[in-house]
């Protein structure tokens, strides 16, 4: 769409297209503005001249993506974090166009020197890629490559054993400075809900009558149903309130909170997530069949499932001498 504004006694006509990409040029007088201005968009249309995007700084195409791309995704508010930090580093600073794998290869091994996990150097390494694709199919940066495509990336650790027992979870919950955190420990470990289905939990989602809690925005899209058993209606009861979220905080403080409870704990390798693969573990150690558990946890298939399961071997003895 064509604009046009007067500047030192002449007349600027600026093309600003869907892509983001524009094309300006000064005239004596609005007339000669406004035929430059149609013959040109006459042209891009048919296809007979091609306005280039802008060369742009990571940082610049960051803060564009955060409007438009990241507002639809249901993990934006993490993703923000995430794209903060790209846009703090001296990363930011370079052209689009010329970061290259070799960049990306020391901020890899900065980030992991950092002590930062694999898991965590892929998340954000996945948010730069997209902002890639999406400035090379929506932005009209045609031509652009992704360095993070043929980026060695850190190999991410296999499904660990890992167990939280009610000891470690009583030290978590004697060292935290949360006032929020001990209750969603305690229904992380009672549901395998996530941290973000918690964090999104309101007061209009618990029905007593039926003894459920309904989960509407949950990680696989799909929503779900939690008994209310005893264990948990204890917990639901000791929080106060009645309306809007039962927890006030948001998913990054809890991490925040969370990591650093589990260091004043002197514990190690527990994550927020540990509190749901524990969770889903106990169900199956209390007999719950696979549908039953996969019905509270939200899994979709077995495959999916098995890798939070640890049957004792004790266990498979006594059911198979019966």
């Amino acid at each position: 769409m064509a604009t046009f504004r007067k500047r030192k006694g002449r007349w600027q006509a600026r093309i600003q297209r869907a892509s983001g990409t524009s094309q300006a040029r000064t005239f004596f007088n609005l007339r000669d503005a406004k035929l430059w201005a149609r013959k040109v968009e006459r042209d891009v249309d048919l296809g007979i001249l091609n306005i280039k995007p802008a060369l742009i700084m990571v940082g610049e195409a960051f803060k564009r993506y955060l409007i438009e791309v990241t507002p639809r995704k249901k993990s934006a508010e993490i993703e923000r974090y995430r794209i903060q930090a790209w846009r703090l580093h001296p990363i930011s600073s370079r052209i689009l166009h010329e970061l290259k794998i070799h960049h990306l290869a020391a901020w890899r091994d900065e980030q992991i020197n950092k002590g930062y996990s694999a898991n965590t150097i892929r998340l954000h390494l996945a948010v730069l890629s997209h902002l890639y694709t999406i400035a090379q199919h929506e932005w009209g940066y045609e031509g652009l490559k992704n360095p993070v495509r043929h980026l060695h990336k850190p190999k991410l650790p296999g499904a660990r054993d890992i167990r939280i027992n009610d000891d470690a979870i009583t030290l978590l919950i004697q060292h935290t400075q949360s006032p929020y955190l001990p209750s969603l420990i305690q229904l992380a470990l009672l549901t395998s809900m996530r941290r973000s289905e918690l964090i999104k939990l309101q007061w209009e989602d618990i029905d007593w009558s039926k003894q459920l809690i309904h989960l509407k925005d949950t990680k696989n899209g799909e929503s779900r149903q939690i008994p209310i058993f005893d264990k948990v209606k204890v917990i639901l009861e000791s929080i106060a309130g009645d309306t809007g979220p039962l927890f006030p905080i948001k998913e990054h403080a809890v991490s925040v909170a969370f990591r650093r409870t589990v260091k004043r704990s002197g514990l190690v390798n527990i994550s927020f997530h540990t509190l749901r693969h524990e969770a889903i573990t106990r169900f199956f150690e209390v007999g719950l069949t696979i549908p039953e558990v996969a019905s509270i946890s939200g899994h979709k298939s077995w495959a999916m499932l098995r890798r939070y399961t640890h049957l004792q071997s004790k266990t498979l003895i006594n059911k198979l001498n019966n």
